[in-house]
């Protein structure tokens, strides 16, 4: 169904005026079928009282059914009318509120994007390329174009696409904290911080496209890298047993059973992949898969870091080299509780006979983890909970 926003130009409806139509359509089904039934009910007791007397005649119950079909059926028939209608009334009008809060929310969120990239570029006054930039893509921010009615009417955006808004906007928040910081330290005269800083403004733009294309087309990011795709095989039969894995699940990993007590779920550029924390008693060990459930990795938790950022790294007597690396917004669920949009960096490193070392800072520490990648059908998964036929 057509809709249009409530504060734009030619003729936009009023949300608010339709959210009030809906109370009295509601009311006006429910008065016609207790009418209909009132009228049908004092019709049969007519009828069963003339019985009982013994008057009624031979074409006297046909009069009583041509009474109620013409006198009871019509309201109720009407009223059933109104009241499924009011139902579908009820839900669009909904979903038009809740898209309606949803634009207002993008403005606030490009009003304080816009506002925080001002700020930092005047920081930075001293490197007046990055602070020029800084400066113009504030402006874009501000100054994107919305058709509200153009918008409202072809409703690019899906239900289940709400979650990876949201986590577009901690990406952007991440990044911009990121900015930032890098601001400070490169006014502080670490020169590897000035460096760093147009890498960063290009994830910040490059997540804001992509966040734009979702918000206004519909268009999701690449959930997985073109070249992982041309390398991929042909998924093995426990890859979307791995991909469904939530809190509680059991696995059996090297013939031995642990719980996953923990889930992070990363995302970056329109990209999501996960590492499961897995406990037996004291013993942890994390399970790491790739955007899309590619590749999976087993990994041990390392007590004693390497640098972050590394060039390579060193795992069991090989040399690593760095195989990818970024910034992310992690949700963390535990067995304790869930936190949601929290930035991290990692750095991922690859080497001879399938070993991986996996590195991310967190904002008070930095974790790691090395071991081999694994083929999912070498793990076992046992749901807490029966999947639903």
């Amino acid at each position: 169904m057509a809709r249009e926003a409530g504060d734009s130009a030619g003729g936009a409806r009023d949300p608010g005026a339709a959210v009030g139509a809906v109370g009295p359509n509601r009311a006006w089904a429910l008065g016609l079928m207790g009418l209909g039934v009132v009228l049908g009910g004092l019709l049969v007791l007519w009828t069963a009282a003339t019985a009982a007397s013994g008057e009624l005649r031979a074409g006297g119950v046909v009069f009583a059914l041509i009474l109620v079909a013409v006198l009871a059926l019509p309201p109720l028939g009407v009223g059933y009318y109104l009241l499924r209608r009011s139902v579908v009334e009820e839900r669009d009008t909904g979903r038009f509120e809740a898209r309606r809060r949803l634009l207002e929310s993008d403005r606030l969120f490009r009003q304080q994007a816009a506002a925080d990239l001002r700020g930092i570029a005047e920081r930075l006054s001293g490197q007046p390329s990055v602070a020029e930039r800084l400066r113009e893509l504030a402006a874009t921010v501000e100054s994107a174009r919305r058709d509200e009615t153009a918008w409202y009417e072809a409703d690019p955006l899906a239900d289940e696409d709400l979650p990876t808004l949201r986590r577009y906007e901690d990406a952007l928040q991440a990044e911009t904290d990121r900015l930032s910081d890098l601001a400070v330290r490169a006014l502080q005269g670490e020169a590897g911080a000035a460096a760093a800083l147009p890498a960063s403004l290009d994830r910040w733009e490059r997540t804001f496209r992509q966040r734009e294309a979702l918000l206004l087309r519909g268009r999701r990011g690449p959930a997985i890298a073109p070249e992982a795709l041309l390398r991929a095989r042909t998924p093995t039969r426990g890859a979307a047993a791995l991909n469904a894995l939530t809190l509680d699940d059991a696995v059996t990993v090297d013939f031995e059973n642990y719980l996953v007590q923990g889930v992070l779920s990363y995302f970056a550029e329109g990209r999501t992949w996960h590492l499961y924390v897995l406990r037996s008693g004291s013993a942890e060990r994390w399970l790491w898969g790739s955007p899309g459930g590619l590749t999976w990795a087993v990994l041990d938790p390392l007590p004693s870091p390497p640098a972050a950022g590394a060039p390579s790294v060193e795992s069991d007597g090989a040399a690593l080299a760095l195989a990818e690396s970024g910034s992310a917004t992690v949700d963390v669920t535990t067995t304790a509780g869930a936190e949601q949009g929290v930035a991290v960096e990692y750095w991922r490193y690859s080497g001879p006979d399938r070993r991986m070392v996996w590195v991310e800072r967190w904002p008070r520490e930095v974790r790691a983890g090395a071991g081999r990648e694994t083929l999912p059908d070498t793990i076992d998964v046992w749901p807490h909970a029966a999947p639903e036929p």
